[in-house]
């Protein structure tokens, strides 16, 4: 027999363990209450169970109760409407098209002052804090085996630093030692290898095609800081592959006999190596061909926001990942400048499905409110009919 200690015990429930031949030990408590210990007490308890005669509630639904509670769920999401909308009001989303720029910048009028706060320890103050002003680049129309591509890199040379492990399984179709020329996944990769070469640093499609713009904000010919802190997490940062001898990665072994691929300016250890912020985003899974990424985050510590004025960025648009564009529709390159507020970004379903279901509890509960009125009033006239 085993002791067991219930918290909350139904009638009902207590009824049907008796049915199914359950009996209690001695030992059981209900509710932690004291008042079984008396063994004179458990027994007139068990003899009530046995008769279905123990204590209970059963809630009755009023109108005043259903009439109050549905009246407070409409008020409540109405004002949750309100709220989304006046955190709505707050977004600032400055999207604009660069893939057809020739002269290399363009300008942007920013007419309100975008503000960035820190957040303070406060738990009030960070909810109604500012975000932070955020820089993302948005590919679209790209190449249509992007979410396969990002399965197709090195993890043993990005998380090891070995490139001997990048010739097998998956990863010999994308090395440059015995490549596959037949591939029909990615027919003609081989022709991105040199002859002679090894491998690449990194070895992999989608780090092969790595986004490489390079962008430049300025107000008044002055570069407006940003900063690579909080793009991604540090934790995920150092599970990436560093050479003990940090000061000059070139000079370190795992990157003596690698090049770098094909259309990338600078070898990966020019650009700090694998913990680069910017191919560790690159590496982040997208599920389709259009997607964005995160590129940089607003200085706080130099700029206290984004003032009026006319900003130019500098673009350089040297992306072109070749054979992998899409031969249907034409690759489209956008920067974004993103100012959330403190919700996050623009909610707008949220705020008008708020409103809808606050609006429709509302019109329900006036709804219940006629009705009730009306049964009264018939109630009213039988009774004055009897008399």
């Amino acid at each position: 027999m085993y002791s067991v200690k219930c918290f909350s015990v139904l009638p009902t429930f207590l009824a049907i363990c008796y049915r199914m031949g359950v009996t209690f030990h001695e030992s059981v408590r209900f509710n932690d209450d004291d008042d079984y210990q008396d063994p004179v007490t458990w027994n007139d308890f068990i003899r009530q169970l046995k008769q279905q005669r123990l204590k209970g509630q059963i809630p009755v639904v009023t109108q005043r109760y259903a009439i109050s509670v549905t009246v407070f769920f409409a008020l409540l999401f109405l004002g949750i409407s309100q709220l989304l909308a006046a955190a709505n009001q707050q977004v600032i989303l400055i999207r604009f098209q660069y893939d057809n720029i020739t002269n290399g910048y363009i300008d942007i009028n920013i007419t309100n002052f975008i503000p960035v706060s820190r957040f303070l320890n406060c738990s009030f103050s960070i909810f109604f804090a500012q975000a932070p002003v955020y820089f993302y680049y948005e590919l679209r129309n790209t190449f249509q085996m992007h979410r396969s591509l990002n399965q197709a890199y090195c993890k043993r040379q990005l998380v090891f630093g070995d490139s001997t492990g990048c010739d097998s399984f998956k990863n010999s179709k994308y090395a440059c030692e015995n490549p596959s020329p037949s591939s029909t996944f990615l027919a003609g990769f081989s022709t991105f290898c040199a002859n002679g070469q090894k491998f690449y640093a990194p070895v992999g499609g989608i780090s092969s095609i790595m986004f490489n713009d390079y962008f430049k904000l300025t107000l008044n010919n002055t570069e407006i800081s940003w900063t690579e802190e909080g793009v991604i997490v540090d934790k995920r940062r150092e599970t990436f592959f560093q050479p003990e001898d940090s000061d000059n990665l070139c000079d370190a072994k795992e990157f003596r006999n690698t090049v770098k691929p094909i259309g990338w300016n600078q070898h990966i250890c020019e650009m700090g190596g694998y913990r680069n912020i910017s191919f560790i985003k690159w590496l982040e899974p997208s599920t389709n061909k259009n997607f964005k990424k995160l590129y940089r985050i607003l200085d706080s510590s130099k700029h206290d926001g984004l003032r009026r004025g006319v900003y130019r960025l500098y673009i350089d648009n040297v992306y072109n990942p070749g054979e992998f564009k899409s031969k249907e529709f034409k690759l489209e390159k956008y920067f974004w400048i993103l100012h959330p507020s403190w919700f996050g970004t623009e909610q707008k379903f949220l705020e008008i499905m708020y409103l809808i279901v606050g609006a429709g509890l509302l019109a329900f509960s006036c709804f219940l409110v006629g009705f009730q009125i009306f049964l009264m009033d018939r109630r009213r006239t039988y009774d004055e009919d009897n008399d």
